[in-house]
């Protein structure tokens, strides 16, 4: 068990998700309950966009814009501005402010992340999470047409690809774990839940370099990393209240980014390991 105290670098911004280390390397993270996007740049902290509804889940896409998972309620107390819009996947221009839709045929997005094939691939939970239940989509950005990958019967949440491009990773939070989908030709495979963990429910994840995944369990206050064998290699207590901790990233400068929902803050760690580059700059990179 290692404790590592991170830094604030934001308070006050409501209930914090989907932190996105940007290319030029800002940070923005979503406000499920004030319906915005906040921009982080040293110590300045501005709204970057407004969303109304529920801005959950976010990701970079390759030319600089912002794509949201809008889960179309927030979190209580309500977003008070724009509070009553439907789910869907919106986007954000570069540079903050213009707000548009790529699809409302999701439900309730939850999470969302780009894969090697350039698509989006988006969580759909049934709210509220006592229904257990949801869909796993992907989306073409440009176009905006949309696919059913899967129906579940149990709450998708955190979803990312590591190192294995055919293999897509997503937390179900019914039962504590998380599972791996085989994905070949744009279809799912059988699930295989690899991970099941003992104290809490995870929530948003990443991955270091070596491909482990880094996982926040907010209920268990840490932030904990696993090997693709399902061997636990690291437990991190993340200090301060840590059981609000729902959503990290992490970059290949070993910076991570935590979103303290309880607390409406976003702090910042001196990490142990470098990030592995996310699609689509991953493709880039190689």
């Amino acid at each position: 068990m290692s404790d590592r105290k991170g830094r604030r670098i934001a308070e006050g911004i409501g209930f914090t998700e989907g932190p996105v280390i940007r290319q030029r390397g800002d940070y923005v993270v979503t406000s499920c309950n004030t319906g915005r996007l906040y921009r982080i740049s040293g110590d300045d902290v501005t709204v970057f966009a407004e969303t109304g509804g529920g801005p959950n889940g976010a990701a970079e896409g390759a030319d600089g814009r912002i794509y949201v998972a809008q889960n179309g309620r927030g979190v209580p107390p309500y977003a008070s501005r724009l509070r009553d819009i439907t789910g869907g996947v919106q986007v954000v221009e570069p540079d903050g402010g213009t707000v548009s839709w790529v699809t409302q045929d999701p439900v309730s997005p939850n999470d969302l992340c780009f894969g090697p094939d350039g698509l989006l691939y988006v969580t759909d939970p049934t709210r509220p999470m006592n229904r257990h239940n949801g869909r796993l989509w992907s989306v073409d950005v440009e176009s905006g047409e949309t696919e059913i990958l899967a129906q579940l019967d149990w709450y998708p949440n955190g979803i990312g690809f590591g190192l294995d491009p055919d293999m897509l990773l997503v937390v179900d939070s019914s039962n504590r774990r998380l599972v791996r989908f085989p994905l070949t030709n744009g279809r799912l495979g059988t699930p295989d839940p690899f991970i099941t963990f003992a104290n809490a429910s995870g929530d948003g994840f990443d991955f270091d370099l070596d491909g482990n995944v880094i996982m926040s369990l907010p209920g268990g206050g840490t932030i904990e990393t696993w090997s693709m064998e399902g061997k636990q290699l690291d437990v991190t207590e993340v200090g301060h209240d840590g059981h609000g901790f729902t959503n990290i990233a992490v970059n290949e400068d070993c910076v991570l980014i935590g979103c303290d929902a309880r607390a409406g803050a976003v702090e910042q760690f001196d990490w142990f390991s470098p990030g592995l580059p996310l699609y689509p700059f991953r493709t880039e990179r190689n």
